[in-house]
């Protein structure tokens, strides 16, 4: 029996032909966003992973801040900023900007940044900055009317920030670094001198030091150390290393002939002196006693109660270059 409507076939027909473009348009879609997917989630993972990495290189630096000082000048809006900063990490650093910011109690604050230029430090090594910045307004704070707190960073080209110390200047600060500047870079704590007397005894490696005595009355004949305390106030904030030709030298008068004696600078360890001597590292900043002896002046004849001049006459490197100083503003009673 033959179908007698034709148009059902062609329905039918074309049902599976409407289908299978339904299936290979939804087929495209589907391959589309599959792709989109694919390709936004290859970028989130890329940028995830370069955002490890920035972070993880960022961890990398590890920088401390050994000291730091600033200096207004005066009459001015400029302030010299001197630091070391050493890198105890496993990679490079550059520093690309110091900040700097300044208060007082009036109140009153002022700021300003700097652009550094070859300022990299390798693992290891220190950096020195010696930096002047100008700050609006500084003049009130650089004529000494206030105390000033002063603060600075510096910013790494990976955007760490590294803190420097921060410090408060008065006038009697600045002064009394402008002084110590005036007779050299090391300066002298005039009462803390002492001595210690070992009499007409011999003074061996290993000798224990007896009680020590706080005067300038020095006695002639008599074996004695005697003991400063001295002040690294380089203005580069570096250590300053003494050698062994370092005294303390004076002279006196007798019979109109002038008469030395000297005292080499000494090792004594743990209350003992010890022989041999090397060098001596004065730290920036930190007060550290120095030992010279033993001797005596020991001058011959009846010498009286004579007021002699002492002079210091200290001499190593400061970093890599030669340092000399003579403080010469102390006197001694040679007593017979």
């Amino acid at each position: 029996m033959r179908n007698s409507n034709p148009s059902k076939g062609k329905r039918g027909f074309s049902s599976i032909v409407g289908s299978v473009f339904m299936v290979l348009i939804m087929s495209v879609l589907a391959s589309g966003y599959f792709v989109y997917t694919l390709s936004q989630n290859t970028a989130y993972n890329t940028a995830v992973g370069q955002k490890n990495q920035l972070d993880q290189s960022v961890r990398s630096e590890n920088l401390q801040c050994l000291n730091t000082t600033y200096t207004p000048f005066n009459g001015t809006n400029n302030v010299n900023v001197n630091a070391r900063i050493q890198n105890i990490g496993s990679t490079s650093v550059q520093f690309i900007t110091i900040w700097i910011c300044i208060t007082n109690s009036t109140p009153w604050t002022g700021y300003n940044f700097s652009t550094l230029t070859n300022a990299t430090v390798q693992p290891g090594n220190v950096y020195q900055l010696n930096t002047n910045l100008t700050v609006s307004n500084l003049v009130s704070g650089a004529n000494f009317t206030y105390s000033y707190n002063y603060a600075s960073w510096l910013i790494t080209s990976k955007g760490n920030t590294v803190a420097l110390l921060q410090q408060i200047i008065s006038s009697n600060v600045i002064i009394s670094a402008q002084v110590a500047q005036g007779i050299g870079s090391i300066s002298m704590d005039f009462k803390a001198f002492r001595y210690y007397d070992f009499g007409s005894g011999y003074v061996s490696n290993g000798t224990v030091l007896p009680s020590s005595k706080n005067s300038y009355t020095v006695p002639n004949s008599n074996n004695t150390i005697l003991a400063l305390q001295l002040t690294n106030y380089d203005n580069s904030t570096q250590d300053i290393t003494l050698y062994s030709n370092s005294y303390v030298w004076i002279v006196t008068p007798q019979s109109s002939t002038v008469k030395p004696a000297a005292w080499a600078i000494a090792n004594v360890t743990s209350g003992r002196y010890i022989s041999s001597f090397s060098t001596l590292t004065l730290p920036y900043g930190k007060s550290t006693t120095v030992y010279f002896g033993p001797s005596s002046p020991s001058f011959s004849g009846a010498v009286g109660n004579v007021v002699v001049p002492v002079f210091i006459l200290l001499y190593g490197r400061v970093g890599s270059a030669d340092f000399g100083q003579n403080i010469p503003f102390v006197a001694f009673n040679i007593q017979t």
